[in-house]
């Protein structure tokens, strides 16, 4: 694939984070009410992690000969949490695609960038499933068997 298609698609990752830094930042201002309460410090734990991979990205992209970029993808704001989360799933399931399209640049026999890539991968994997269960667009499902319990004597 080549170097270039690797800085390219990690500086859309980078992009992504830096919109992610603001948005959930943005997010964790706007919060009011009983809301609040909850979701400020979520949101704004959200906005360090970002500034975190935002950061090993810029370095990554050097490290690779490339320049890294200084502007945020599509910054999203709302006043409504659930429009808040709404919007923070799409972000981050734009950047789960970005990093997938980053590992699959990466050449067959460019291992270490594939590991460092697929740890990426992970996390946002994961925040597109904590979005999706705060959405309500991810629920378990129970069996309709009743569950007995008995006592232990």
């Amino acid at each position: 694939m080549g170097r270039a298609e690797l800085v390219e698609n990690l500086n859309k990752a980078l992009s992504l984070e830096l919109a992610a830094v603001i948005q959930y930042s943005q997010h964790s201002y706007l919060v009011t009410g009983h809301e609040r309460e909850i979701f400020k410090d979520w949101f704004r734990d959200q906005a360090e992690e970002a500034q975190d991979h935002a950061e090993s990205l810029g370095d990554k992209i050097v490290a690779l000969g490339g320049v890294p970029t200084v502007e945020p993808a599509m910054i999203r704001q709302s006043v409504d949490v659930s429009e808040m989360l709404k919007q923070d799933l799409e972000l981050e399931r734009e950047a789960l695609a970005v990093y997938m399209a980053a590992w699959a640049s990466c050449d067959d026999d460019d291992l270490p960038q594939k590991f460092w890539l697929e740890d990426r991968v992970s996390d946002e994997q994961m925040h597109v499933e904590e979005l999706e269960k705060l959405t309500s667009e991810r629920t378990a499902r129970v069996s309709s068997e009743k569950i007995v319990l008995r006592e232990v004597s």
